[in-house]
C-alpha cells in the first residue's frame, strides 16, 4: 500500500475532505464497512472497482419514516417497551437464533433462502449474482443490511473483482490474472482488530499479580466471568468483554452487563468493601460452560473455513456468548454474588 502514489483511506481514518467526485475509486474488501460505503461511492465515481475475497450475506434493512403518529406513540412508555421488544425480537431471529443455535432450529436455512432470493432480484447479471454468493452458513461472519449495496453491482462504472491482489503499485492494483486496475483512490475496508488480545480496551492494564490483560488472554485464552470481570484484576469490569457480546444490539446487552456491575459494585457497598474481584473457580467454570455449549453454533460448520471471519481469533475461539440476548439479560440479574470476593 505504500507505494501506492494516490490517495489512501481506510474507512476507521476517514478523510471527509477527499472528494471522489469523477474520481477512479478502488474498494478493497466487501464487509459490514464496505456494504454502507459502496453506494455511496458508486453514484460519483468516474470508475468504482469491489475487490472481494469473501462475499457478504445482505438482506434489506426495513428503514423507513415513522409517520407523525408512531412518533407521539413512541413517547408512551408502554409502546415504547412493546416495539423495542417486537425489535429485539426481529434481531434475535436475524442473527442470534441462526448463529448460536445452529444445530438446533433451521432459522439457518430460511434465512440463507431468503439471502439468496433477495440477490437474485437485486443484481441482473447472473456471473455477478454468482460472486457474490456467499459460500458459507449465514452467521459465520457478520451479515450485512442494506437497500442498495446489491444493485449498486448493476451500474455500469462498477466493477466487482474477485482475483486476489498480487500486489499494489504506484498507480494500480495488480491482481493475481496479471490485470491492472488503475485508479485515483484507494479506499481500505479491510476491517479492525476487533479480536485482538490488545485491543480490548486499546490500553495497557496490570492486574494484582503484575499480569497484563493481553498476555493473560495470550496464555489462557479470550474469557471472562460472564463477559464482565477476569480473575487476577480487581474492581476492573468490562462490558462486552469475551463471551459477553451474543450478536444481536448493544444497547440490550450494554444494559444487561451495566447491571452485573451495579450488583457487583451494590453488594460491596453494603459490605464496606473496597475490592472486588472474580473468583478463578467461577471463570473457569463459566468458561467451561461457554466451551460445552459452543458446539451448537454455526462456527463450527465446515463451511465456516470459507468465510474469512474475523470471528475467529488467533486461537481458533469465537468469543461470542452461545446464548441469547434475553438469556444474558436474566443472568445479569440471578448470577451468585459469592461468584465474587468483597474485601478490603
Amino acid at each position: 500500500v505504500d507505494s501506492f502514489a494516490g490517495t489512501v483511506i481506510h474507512t476507521a481514518r476517514w478523510d471527509h475532505d477527499q472528494d471522489l467526485t469523477g474520481k477512479r475509486v478502488a474498494v478493497i474488501g466487501t464487509g459490514a464497512s464496505a456494504v454502507q460505503l459502496i453506494p455511496e461511492i458508486a453514484p460519483i465515481a468516474s470508475d468504482l472497482t469491489v475487490f472481494q475475497r469473501t462475499p457478504i450475506w445482505c438482506f434489506p434493512k426495513f428503514d423507513v419514516p415513522l409517520p407523525r403518529l408512531a412518533r407521539w406513540a413512541m413517547r408512551l412508555p408502554a409502546v415504547s417497551a412493546v416495539y423495542r421488544l417486537i425489535s429485539q425480537a426481529y434481531v434475535e431471529v436475524t442473527f442470534p437464533l441462526p448463529a448460536q443455535y445452529f444445530t438446533v432450529y433451521p432459522l439457518a436455512r430460511w434465512m440463507q433462502s431468503v439471502g439468496r432470493s433477495y440477490l437474485r432480484r437485486q443484481v441482473r447479471d447472473p456471473a455477478v449474482r454468482e460472486q457474490l454468493t456467499p459460500r458459507y452458513a449465514i452467521g459465520c461472519k457478520r451479515p450485512g443490511f442494506h437497500n442498495t449495496y446489491l444493485s449498486t453491482f448493476n451500474r455500469a462504472n462498477v466493477r466487482l473483482v474477485t482475483e486476489p491482489i498480487d500486489k499494489i503499485t504506484q498507480e494500480a492494483v495488480a491482481t493475481a490474472d496479471g490485470a491492472n486496475h488503475e485508479i485515483d483512490v484507494l479506499v481500505l475496508a479491510t476491517g479492525f482488530k476487533v479480536l485482538d488480545s490488545d485491543a480490548m480496551p486499546t490500553f495497557a492494564v496490570t492486574g494484582s499479580q503484575g499480569l497484563s490483560l493481553a498476555r493473560f488472554w495470550d496464555e489462557h485464552r479470550l474469557q471472562a466471568y460472564e463477559g464482565v470481570s477476569v480473575p487476577g484484576f480487581p474492581n476492573m469490569f468490562s462490558v462486552m468483554g469475551p463471551y459477553g457480546y451474543v450478536g444481536s444490539s448493544y444497547f440490550a446487552l450494554i444494559e444487561a452487563q451495566t447491571h452485573h456491575i451495579l450488583r457487583c459494585l451494590q453488594q460491596a457497598r453494603r459490605r464496606h468493601a473496597t475490592r472486588v474481584e472474580v473468583t478463578e473457580e467461577a471463570n473457569a467454570r463459566y468458561f467451561a460452560e461457554m466451551m460445552r455449549r459452543r458446539h451448537r453454533q454455526v462456527f463450527w460448520q465446515d463451511s465456516c473455513r470459507l468465510a474469512n471471519s474475523y470471528y475467529f481469533d488467533k486461537n481458533g475461539d469465537v468469543a461470542l456468548r452461545p446464548s441469547t440476548t434475553f438469556e444474558a439479560y436474566r443472568r445479569s440479574r440471578r448470577f451468585n454474588l459469592d461468584d465474587y470476593r468483597f474485601t478490603g
